[in-house]
């Protein structure tokens, strides 16, 4: 099961990756660990990217969701709001969207709007998300 996840980390971030370059790219992992005398998790990422906008949707264990939000917090300059159980951070650029980041427990969803932000803020974004798998995994 370990080499599963390490097989499909990898494929993610290959395709990470190449989608940049991409017109259009999809990319959609699912992995879990259900090894006997380990902890169980389920986590299930999906990925569109094209020329002019970037999402990922996520569903991770309820457990992790404060641990995402710390490093969400600490990686996005834009102010969180709450509303409810989500937490959302907007970023707004000359009146546009730039991105919107929506958590929720065990759920995230990340919409790019790449005409609206510059080319190096997308490509911080991305690598952030990069390690997504990593902190949910944990």
């Amino acid at each position: 099961m370990k080499t599963l996840i390490y097989f499909a980390s990898f494929i993610l971030a290959i395709s990470i990756g190449n989608a940049q370059s991409s017109s259009n790219s999809k990319v959609s992992i699912s992995y879990s660990n259900d090894e006997p005398g380990e902890k169980n998790y389920k986590v299930n990422i999906s990925i569109s990217n094209t020329d002019d906008i970037y999402s990922l949707n996520a569903s991770f264990p309820s457990a992790k969701t404060e641990k995402l939000k710390r490093f969400l917090k600490d990686h996005l300059d834009t102010k969180m709001t709450k509303n409810g159980t989500m937490s959302t951070w907007n970023y707004v650029t000359k009146g546009e969207m730039g991105y919107t980041i929506k958590l929720k427990k065990g759920k995230l969803n990340v919409l790019l709007n790449k005409e609206h932000i510059s080319v190096d803020l997308v490509e911080n974004l991305i690598d952030m998300f990069s390690d997504l798998k990593d902190i949910v995994k944990e």
